[in-house]
């Protein structure tokens, strides 16, 4: 599978039929490898499981496709090549820290999850401002007090 998934990367617009397609599959992917990693637990968890591996997965699915789907508008196929084989690199190197060092890659990926809604946070804020600046008309600003 990681071969048929190695060469569709390296095709220019077809690696965005391959992601459509795999945006059905990866969700449930990701959900079925957290119930399955869940073991032997009560309902309640192993549905909350199902849902934070259907997300995670889907997140990280559609973060992939759109940016794929950004980079197969450049003119030339090198930023396509090179995007794949980058994504190649990552996803073996934190595969190899998950098994090797659990408790390292855990860290790590909280520091991201923060990192994430972090951002996400001051983003929304900043846009929540910018259009309310937009709807007041000129020389007619609230005062907070």
């Amino acid at each position: 599978m990681y071969l048929v998934e190695f060469v569709a990367d390296k095709i220019p617009w077809f690696d965005s039929v391959w992601d459509a397609i795999h945006t059905v599959v990866r969700p449930i992917g990701g959900a079925l490898i957290a119930v399955n990693a869940m073991g032997a637990s009560t309902p309640t968890s192993t549905a909350l499981a199902a849902l934070l591996g259907g997300t995670v997965a889907m997140t990280t699915h559609v973060t992939k496709a759109s940016t794929r789907a950004a980079v197969n508008v450049s003119p030339e196929p090198f930023s396509n090549w090179f995007l794949s084989l980058s994504e190649d690199v990552i996803a073996i190197a934190v595969s190899f820290v998950a098994l090797q060092h659990p408790i390292v890659a855990s860290a790590v990926a909280i520091a991201v999850l923060v990192a994430i809604i972090s951002t996400a946070w001051a983003i929304v804020r900043w846009a929540r401002r910018r259009a309310g600046k937009e709807r007041e008309p000129l020389g007619e600003r609230r005062s907070l007090g």
